[in-house]
């Protein structure tokens, strides 16, 4: 009888590390999560950083305070640089923290969100959604994009021209910061010191014009790179299912222009930007179009200074307008050639002007009193 009881006892304990060892079989392990976890499931499985903050990215526009996700061959602390490929315009990851896990492969990880105050602004314009009233500051930012919106675009605009309206708007109403050293979270860096203080560095103008641009309905991108080796944040705009750059920061040079609109970096292509800017490419659309570009839509780029001079004559002397801007191909800068705007006529005693040189792309703008 002993024998029998310990020949059992042996059978029983390898029938239980066979189906031990048979749980552990990763196929088996996701075939009993499929039934036993709710969210267990192909589209919610990750194995990248960038298709988590796409994720995220939804998430946050949806609406969401967190979600679930489980990882495969992920470590949870490497999430944690989730927010370092993101704008962080409408919100960021805020926590992250296991709460499961499926066998030896899957990571359960629910990721907590952190609303920013573009989200409250552009929810509310756009679905209609009520501003909490703790958020004094979004109620604020809601209020001037309401009526920026309301005075500057109309519903019979295309989106060059919505783009145009919005870009000349920041640049005559917003001062670069003269206080650049500030803490992470100051306004200088946020759509609010651009749009309410007037007052914001790169990153504020580009949120800003973000904000406003998917406020309006048009496809755009925030871009984070460089620009002459420095850190810099600028836009990418969708027009008729190409993308063109817009830099509204540098269109807006110190010392201020007040009331003149820069138009140099408005929808220029890669081959133009590259100069001096530089970004992960294969992040970003393609711009290899100048379709859309200022002053190309305006009959204001000349592929050499007598074009140019004739048109630039017709305007400031015989229209009076005193002030002309417009591109010259291959162009180099050269005081005599100004001297055309006094030919034969009493109009102005001065004329000042500036270049902003991109390769064969030279921005020339006369300025005369």
């Amino acid at each position: 009888m002993n024998r029998i009881l310990s020949v059992f006892s042996v059978i029983l304990i390898v029938m239980l590390l066979a189906w031990a060892a048979y749980l552990r079989v990763p196929f088996v392990q996701e075939k009993v999560a499929s039934f036993t976890e709710d969210d267990f499931n192909d589209s919610n499985i990750y194995t990248d950083l960038e298709s988590i903050s796409e994720r995220l990215d939804r998430e946050i526009l949806n609406g969401s305070d967190s979600f679930t996700i489980y990882l495969k061959g992920m470590d949870v602390d490497s999430i944690t640089k989730l927010n370092d490929g993101m704008d962080g315009i409408f919100g960021s990851g805020e926590t992250y923290r296991q709460v499961g896990a499926v066998g030896d492969t899957y990571k359960k990880v629910t990721i907590t969100i952190k609303k920013t105050t573009n989200y409250f602004v552009y929810n509310a314009y756009v679905n209609g959604n009520p501003i909490p009233e703790t958020e004094k500051k979004a109620n604020i930012l809601y209020m001037q994009v309401k009526q920026i919106l309301d005075t500057q675009i109309h519903d019979s605009m295309t989106d060059y021209e919505k783009e145009l309206a919005l870009h000349d708007y920041l640049v005559t109403n917003c001062c670069y910061s003269e206080e650049t050293v500030q803490s992470p979270d100051s306004d200088i860096y946020r759509a609010y010191g651009a749009l309410v203080n007037h007052d914001a560095v790169c990153n504020g103008y580009a949120e800003a014009l973000q904000l406003l641009f998917l406020c309006c309905g048009m496809h755009s991108e925030f871009v984070i790179g460089k620009a002459d080796g420095v850190d810099h944040a600028w836009n990418l705009v969708e027009l008729d299912g190409k993308w063109y750059h817009l830099d509204a920061t540098w269109d807006d040079p110190k010392p201020d222009q007040g009331k003149d609109a820069l138009h140099a970096y408005f929808n220029v292509s890669d081959e133009i930007m590259e100069k001096s800017h530089t970004w992960e490419r294969e992040d970003y659309p393609l711009a290899n179009s100048m379709d859309y570009n200022y002053y190309i839509r305006q009959g204001l780029y000349f592929k050499n200074f007598d074009t140019y001079k004739t048109s630039a004559y017709a305007a400031m002397v015989t229209e009076g307008k005193a002030r002309y801007e417009a591109v010259i191909e291959n162009y180099q800068e050269n005081e005599a050639d100004m001297q055309f705007v006094f030919e034969n006529n009493y109009r102005y005693n001065s004329v000042n002007w500036q270049t902003f040189s991109e390769g064969m792309y030279n921005v020339l703008v006369l300025k005369a009193e």
